[in-house]
């Protein structure tokens, strides 16, 4: 199974006007990767481009992405926030809070280690302190490349979770052998300071999410066992002091870890960027027929575990809940 995940606006957070960013995922089987590379491969021969920028193609281009993608066999999420859910203070309040709660953990850790007459292990101690560096200084990781990595966490569990559920037919398990979670790179060659970030803080962050359970097939269980049984569960795992029937083995999904990419490399890339756009137009231009459009040919594949076609995210700092979401009211719903 592959996930493609890209972005749409600069998470500049402007102290004036309103402006939305958008993180959107393309959940894509195994079985789709050729159908997608022909279909830009196409596309771009067609309108004579080296790869495919939503941001500059036109309206009619990008309405025949969407029927694309619609009709596929692929499948979508959207996360997204705006400069009224969230400012530069709620930013730096939410930062201070992390590294805080960071600092708390690592001296329990210490604590406990001391306890148990051993020394706290150095990469564990590193690697807090790398954390708490990051999440507290904007020198080390910027608002904005802070905030897309923190959210991204989210998406990246949420896109796994439900790739379990759309994709659950035996048509699809050949592509439950592996994972791979490819994101449009920020720099060539190397990891930016946010894709650090996100990359070192990943399995810890989904492993402490107490209480918050990925559903699996029972039916995967039975002969013949399905491929992501046969690898993937680690039944009578012990987490958080409990013995758990249904454990899933992360280390094991994330085994490729992340992969950042090109994305005039990666042809699912191209159709995230597309996706991520189409919804940020669809916030900014509720008014214009295109924008509205392209959004209701993507809007089935769109649906989260709520039923709803988008998550607006916000830091649970400041006063974000007296916050009108009626704008976002229109785009919910899987069908119009």
């Amino acid at each position: 199974m592959h996930f493609y995940f890209d972005e749409s606006g600069d998470y500049a957070f402007p102290e004036e006007g309103f402006d939305c960013y958008v993180q959107a995922c393309l959940i894509c089987p195994d079985s789709s990767l050729a159908s997608v590379s022909e279909f830009i491969a196409r596309r771009c021969a067609e309108w004579d481009v080296a790869e495919l920028h939503a941001i500059e193609l036109e309206s009619r281009q990008r309405q025949e992405i969407a029927d694309f993608i619609g009709h596929s066999d692929c499948q979508l999420l959207a996360h997204l926030t705006d400069t009224t859910l969230i400012t530069r203070a709620h930013l730096e309040e939410f930062r201070l809070v992390q590294a805080a709660g960071l600092k708390r953990n690592l001296d329990s850790y210490r604590q406990a280690s001391t306890r148990a007459r051993g020394a706290p292990v150095t990469e564990i101690e590193d690697w807090y302190l790398r954390a708490i560096k990051r999440a507290g200084l904007s020198s080390q990781v910027s608002h904005g490349e802070f905030l897309q990595a923190s959210f991204l966490i989210d998406l990246i569990r949420e896109a796994f979770a439900k790739s379990l559920i759309v994709f659950h037919e035996d048509q699809w398990r050949e592509s439950f052998h592996d994972f791979h979670f490819i994101l449009d790179a920020k720099l060539p060659g190397k990891m930016a300071a946010g894709e650090k970030f996100l990359n070192d803080g990943l399995l810890p962050a989904l492993g402490s999410l107490k209480g918050q359970s990925i559903d699996t097939v029972d039916t995967w269980r039975e002969e013949p066992v399905h491929p992501f049984e046969k690898k993937f569960s680690a039944t009578g795992s012990r987490v958080w002091g409990e013995v758990v029937e249904d454990a899933i083995d992360l280390s094991r999904v994330f085994e490729h870890g992340l992969q950042f990419r090109s994305s005039d490399d990666e042809a699912g890339l191209q159709l995230a960027d597309a996706v991520a756009y189409i919804v940020r137009q669809a916030v900014m231009k509720p008014g214009e027929a295109p924008a509205r459009d392209a959004y209701d040919a993507i809007r089935p594949k769109l649906r989260n575990g709520k039923g709803r076609c988008l998550t607006i995210q916000r830091l649970n700092v400041g006063d974000e809940t007296s916050v009108s979401l009626n704008r976002y009211q229109w785009l919910y719903a899987p069908t119009r």
